[in-house]
C-alpha cells in the first residue's frame, strides 16, 4: 500500500488526524464537531472515499473519544460517507470507537449503526 494523500486538519477547535495500519485507515477526531467544524469533516470524508477506493482500504475506523460534541451536520457527514461508499458497491466497514464514559457519543451515532448494520460497527474503547 502507499501513502495517504489525505493531511490532517488541524482549527482552533477541531483536528483530524488519519494514519494507515496495513488495509485500516484510522481518522482520530478532536475537540468540538460543532458547526464550525462540519464543512471541514465534510470535505475530509469525501476525501475518504476516493482513498479507500485506491489503497484497497477494507476498514475506516473513527476514533472519537477526543471530541467533546458532535453537532447533527458532523454526523451528516458520516451519513453521506456511507452512502457514498455503498453507493459505490465498496464494502469497506466503517467503525467509531467512543469513549465509555462519554455516553453521549455511542447515543449519536447508534442511528449510523442501524442505517447500515453490515457496515457500520460502534465499539467502546
Amino acid at each position: 500500500m502507499s501513502s495517504l494523500r489525505v493531511d490532517p486538519v488541524v482549527t482552533e477547535s477541531f483536528g483530524i488526524e488519519p494514519a494507515l495500519r496495513d488495509d485500516t485507515l484510522s481518522v482520530k477526531l478532536t475537540g468540538r464537531g460543532d458547526m464550525a467544524a462540519a464543512a471541514p469533516l465534510s470535505s475530509y470524508v469525501k476525501a475518504l472515499q476516493g482513498e479507500v477506493t485506491r489503497l484497497s482500504v477494507s476498514t475506516i475506523e473513527f476514533d472519537v473519544r477526543g471530541l467533546c460534541f458532535m453537532s447533527s451536520s458532523c454526523i451528516k457527514a458520516f451519513i453521506s460517507l456511507i452512502c457514498g461508499l455503498v453507493g459505490r458497491g465498496l464494502k469497506c466497514r466503517v467503525r467509531f470507537v467512543t469513549d465509555p464514559q462519554l455516553t453521549w457519543q455511542r447515543r449519536s451515532l447508534r442511528p449510523l449503526d442501524r442505517m447500515c448494520p453490515e457496515l457500520v460497527s460502534i465499539a467502546d474503547a
